[in-house]
């Protein structure tokens, strides 16, 4: 009876601990061939003792299921597919504000080990596997609102794995699509396009938790750190293809 009781009284505790957390995947074009190894890689690593839903913005067909909802977004064409992915956040706002937290994701990855409540945090950045303890590469045109000036940066993110608590999430992605956009009318885009600016952001509004490259473990790499999220290996310019 007590052990019955005892069983229950966790059970009630885990529900009311857990936590609804969206993964953010973009996946037009091509990239749709990467989402279900996404998918079921995150089913078996990611977040396991919370409620995780899957929102893919794509314009092709991908597995259908309870835990993920597809949005119908067209394909525009490299760089913007990635550079836009922001905006197209920002925009479906109302929809993921059903979250506690929101981590966006590249569609070229896989889970390959635990990835738990150690990212929980309000803005969670990734430090870039090939910028660790050096500057990176900041965006150099001022003519850019993703402008960082020399005496500027200490860590430099990359694009392949953010997140944080939902409003701020939703927070980055309503200021980085406008600085994109701003920057589009003055027909400027920065070298590395949406990371660039999310590095800016990053400068303006420090991150509260930092993760390391472990969750953006470039596959093809051997690294001094643990394999948790691999980006994974493919020839670019078979991919960054613009619309013709």
């Amino acid at each position: 009876m007590k052990r019955s009781l005892f069983l229950l009284s966790f059970f009630l505790l885990s529900s009311l601990c857990a936590e609804k957390i969206g993964l953010l995947v973009m996946a037009t074009y091509k990239y749709t061939h990467f989402i279900p190894p996404l998918i079921e890689s995150a089913r078996k690593h990611f977040c396991k003792n919370h409620e995780v839903t899957f929102f893919v913005f794509t314009d092709g067909e991908i597995p259908q299921s309870d835990d993920i909802v597809q949005i119908y977004q067209p394909r525009l064409g490299w760089p913007f597919d990635t550079m836009m992915r922001f905006e197209v956040y920002a925009k479906h706002s109302d929809l993921l504000a059903s979250q506690d937290y929101l981590y966006a994701c590249d569609a070229d990855m896989l889970f390959v080990d635990t990835v738990s409540d150690e990212i929980l945090g309000e803005r969670v950045a990734t430090l870039h596997p090939g910028f660790v303890g050096m500057r990176g590469s900041y965006e150099r045109n001022p003519l850019s609102l993703a402008y960082t000036s020399a005496d500027e940066g200490k860590f430099y993110f990359c694009g392949g794995f953010l997140g944080g608590k939902t409003e701020e999430l939703l927070k980055m992605a309503k200021t980085v699509s406008e600085r994109i956009q701003d920057d589009l009318t003055r027909g400027v885009i920065a070298e590395w396009h949406d990371e660039a600016h999310w590095n800016r952001y990053c400068i303006d509004h420090e991150p509260t938790l930092i993760l390391t490259p472990s969750y953006c473990y470039p596959e093809e790499l051997s690294l001094n750190y643990h394999k948790r999220l691999l980006a994974l290996c493919k020839k670019h310019k078979d991919w960054q293809q613009p619309l013709e």
